[in-house]
C-alpha cells in the first residue's frame, strides 16, 4: 500500500488495518498526543498524521488498526469507550 493509498482509505473506512511493519514505514510522521495502557489490548494511543487527529490500536498480535478521528471531542469519547470496554472484559 503507498502511502496516497493509505490516506484515502483513513478518509473513507472506519479503520484501516495494517501489519507493524506497514504503520512503521506508513506511520512515519505520527506525533503521540497521548497513549493509555487497555490491559487487555496493548496500548491505545492519539495523536496526528498528516494534520489529522488518529488513534492507533492493536488490533492483534501483528495488526494495528488505525482510524481517523474527526474533533478532540470525538478522540476524548472514543478513548473513554474503549477503556470502558476493557474495563468490562477484565471485570468478566
Amino acid at each position: 500500500m503507498t502511502g496516497d493509498e493509505f490516506i484515502e482509505q483513513l478518509s473513507a473506512r472506519p479503520a484501516v488495518k495494517l501489519t507493524r511493519h506497514q504503520w512503521a514505514v506508513l506511520g512515519r510522521g505520527f506525533r503521540e498526543m497521548e497513549s493509555h495502557e487497555t490491559g487487555l489490548a496493548g496500548r491505545l494511543q492519539l495523536g496526528t498524521l498528516h494534520r489529522r487527529l488518529v488513534a492507533v490500536e492493536e488490533a492483534d498480535a501483528t495488526h494495528l488498526a488505525i482510524r481517523c478521528l474527526a474533533t478532540r471531542e470525538d478522540a476524548r469519547a472514543f478513548v473513554k469507550a474503549r477503556l470502558e470496554a476493557y474495563e468490562r472484559m477484565w471485570d468478566g
